[in-house]
């Protein structure tokens, strides 16, 4: 019986023809689907992936911050640079602050400036889609989620560049003595509930899901999209203390009150939000501090109220229950997971023997440490930590079934209920789990820990909103113990509660927000109202201590306020956004939020604004790309089990499923061609030997 034998010539040409059948098998089956948007598999990569080789344009961002009283005013201009030889479609997903009311953008081509106009969302997207047929140059910016934005740029000419400037107001925040200002610069990936996974995509009513997948860079490739930040500091006393905890800063103060202050590196890698702290030297918390812009008629104000600082005494301590809920999901992987690991035990360190409390930790799944809450004696706690120390991040953002848990029940009689969230916030699906939230509260107050260096800001400041409770950010892993001590000497004595508000004598005021939380000591009351003129006194109502409680301002009293009309009417728009989770009728909703931005110049779900220059550009001729534009993967943030082969082009195509292990099926076919190219190998030894 005759045989074939390969010589042993040939025996390497065919040892690498079957590697590369294997490894091409393999390539294949981690490509990403056209259709991974809607079901388990490969979620973010670039929407034009069949052109994927070209280069996409760079972006390099300038932000211009201008802080004045408790406002500030930013300007952010986007430099859209073309490295192809083709006329290019850029689309650039980014964040902003989820309390800023976006109201400018304009389009800077050959030093002529291009005004954007505010319009319905579908009226400025018709527009800008007959610009790039007909090759006019053209700027859409679009709001995905209320701190998620789409910047589309059309015909950026071959190694041409495009300028877009964006203009929005955001309060200054106050915390603990401190003053501080956010500028986030990377956007986190979003979870939905299986069988989607991490994307952050649409839910009811928003825009399509291919809207929000964007092609993500490798952690480990050279980061793009550099960010230069200055900001001009206007305090008019000379400060404290002046700090970043995310950037090393350049500060100017050869002007007494103002301060001029850059990154000492000029420009930053844009991985991480930007944060600005500062404190006054006059040390006490201030007085309750009022700020009026007349618009016409009417007149517009903001009222900050924080208690007077002190420490709470054992005598106004009250009795709590504390529920503390850790996100373990995939998103938390790496240095978040740490952070939140140190600030859980921080937090039971802090615990009274007479405090009862419970952990749960969820991914896709939920665990708890007790059935129910216990008493926090020395076993309990030892128990809790040995739970947290055991805890690793992988799996899905299943945050809606954590919530319905940790709010079961109600606490005892006299105990002051408090659920304390730690998390990044990476879920696609706020709105639902929000509705859950309002539904399911009960006389439960909600706290929010932000983890990481780019959580969700919205979500974690709404979700404190509705809990009638407050959010905590928590920017480097030096400041868990102190900023984790400070929330909780805080929680176990509240300075005011069952806040109502008002204002005296016949003015007509209209307030955001309606409701207002418990007030603790170093949390301030920030309101907003449409005044039907600026007259009468501000009235603050509660309880303090078990007394009823009153602060009057008045209004003689108030400082000019800049941009107040446009925060005012930013939460309103906030507002009537949340009744949709309440089961609102959507037209209702729309209506209202339409007139409510086009009478501000409001960027919003329902607004748009584009820009467009009158005179053509591209040839008719001239065929235009589409290009996604890479984002920075955010600091500390790894992608679970992202196989190092996923890459292209030094751009990640992310593996996140609904869950974020390899799949099972995967290892099972890469066992099997293990096994026959070591089949292959003892035959061919053999036969050659």
């Amino acid at each position: 019986m005759s045989r074939t034998i390969f010589p042993v010539t040939h025996r390497a040409p065919v040892l690498c023809a079957l590697l590369f059948l294997a490894f091409g098998l393999l390539a294949a089956l981690s490509a990403p689907a056209r259709g991974a948007e809607t079901g388990e598999g490969l979620f973010l990569f670039a929407p034009d992936a069949r052109d994927s080789r070209r280069p996409a344009p760079a972006v390099a961002s300038t932000a211009d911050v201008v802080v004045n009283g408790i406002t500030g005013r930013v300007v952010v201009r986007q430099e859209f640079l073309n490295p192809d030889d083709a006329w290019l479609e850029g689309v650039y997903v980014f964040p902003l602050p989820a309390d800023a009311a976006v109201d400018r953008m304009r389009l800077r081509i050959d030093g002529r400036l291009i005004e954007g106009r505010i319009a319905a969302r579908e009226v400025a997207k018709r527009r800008y889609q007959a610009a790039v047929r007909s090759g006019h140059q053209a700027s859409l910016l679009e709001e995905e989620r209320p701190n998620v934005f789409t910047m589309s740029v059309a015909n950026i000419p071959p190694k041409g560049r495009i300028q877009v400037e964006i203009g929005y107001q955001q309060p200054v925040r106050y915390q603990d003595g401190r003053y501080e200002i956010r500028f986030p610069m990377a956007v986190t990936p979003r979870y939905l509930p299986a069988p989607t996974g991490y994307v952050g995509v649409k839910e009811g009513g928003q825009p399509p899901a291919s809207r929000l997948l964007f092609p993500v860079r490798d952690p480990a490739a050279p980061p793009s999209n550099p960010v230069a930040i200055k900001v001009s500091l206007a305090t008019g006393v000379p400060l404290g203390r002046l700090e970043s905890p995310t950037h090393p800063l350049l500060v100017d103060n050869s002007k007494a009150g103002q301060y001029q202050i850059s990154l000492r590196e000029g420009a930053a890698v844009s991985d991480r939000d930007f944060v600005l702290q500062w404190t006054l030297e006059t040390g006490p918390a201030p007085k309750p501090a009022l700020f009026v812009e007349r618009a016409g008629e009417v007149a517009y104000l903001m009222a900050m109220i924080v208690p007077p600082r002190r420490d709470p005494t054992p005598g106004n301590e009250v009795a709590r229950e504390a529920i503390f809920v850790i996100d373990t999901s995939g998103s938390m992987h790496g240095e978040s997971m740490r952070q939140a690991k140190r600030a859980l035990l921080a937090a039971i360190k802090r615990l009274r023997p007479s405090d009862r409390f419970n952990i749960i930790a969820f991914s896709d799944k939920t665990r708890q440490l007790f059935e129910r809450a216990r008493a926090a004696d020395e076993a309990s706690r030892d128990a809790a930590r040995s739970f947290v120390k055991a805890l690793a991040a992988d799996g899905g953002t299943e945050i809606g079934l954590a919530l319905g848990a940790a709010l079961k029940g109600a606490a005892a009689p006299g105990r002051l209920r408090q659920v304390v969230l730690l998390t990044d916030g990476a879920v696609g699906n706020e709105a639902a789990v929000l509705a859950r939230l309002r539904r399911d509260l009960g006389v439960s107050r909600l706290f929010t820990v932000a983890i990481g260096s780019a959580p969700n800001g919205y979500f974690m400041e709404e979700a404190a909103r509705v809990g009638r409770g407050a959010s905590l950010r928590i920017d480097s892993p030096k400041q868990v113990a102190r900023r984790m001590g400070a929330l909780f000497a805080k929680l176990s004595a509240p300075a005011l509660t069952d806040i109502k508000m008002a204002l005296a004598g016949d003015t007509v005021a209209e307030f955001e927000p309606t409701a207002i939380p418990d007030l603790y000591h170093g949390e301030p009351i920030l309101v907003t109202a449409r005044l039907s003129k600026a007259a009468g006194e501000f009235v603050l109502e509660g309880g303090r201590n078990g007394e009823p409680w009153r602060e009057r301002v008045s209004l003689d009293q108030a400082r000019p306020g800049i941009g107040i009309a446009k925060l005012w009417a930013r939460r309103k728009v906030d507002r009537e956004m949340g009744r949709l989770g309440a089961g609102a009728d959507p037209d209702d909703v729309r209506r209202n939020v339409l007139a409510l931005a086009l009478e501000h110049g409001l960027l919003t779900r329902y607004t748009s604004l584009v820009a467009v220059d009158e005179t053509p550009l591209r040839p008719a001729e001239a065929g235009l790309a589409k290009r996604a534009v890479p984002g920075n993967s955010p600091a500390g943030w790894t992608p679970p089990n992202a196989p190092k082969s996923a890459m292209l082009h030094k751009t990640a195509t992310v593996s996140l499923g609904a869950k974020t292990a390899t799949p099972a099926a995967l290892y099972g076919l890469l066992g099997g061609l293990l096994l026959l190219l070591s089949s292959g190998f003892g035959l061919l030894w053999r036969r050659t030997a």
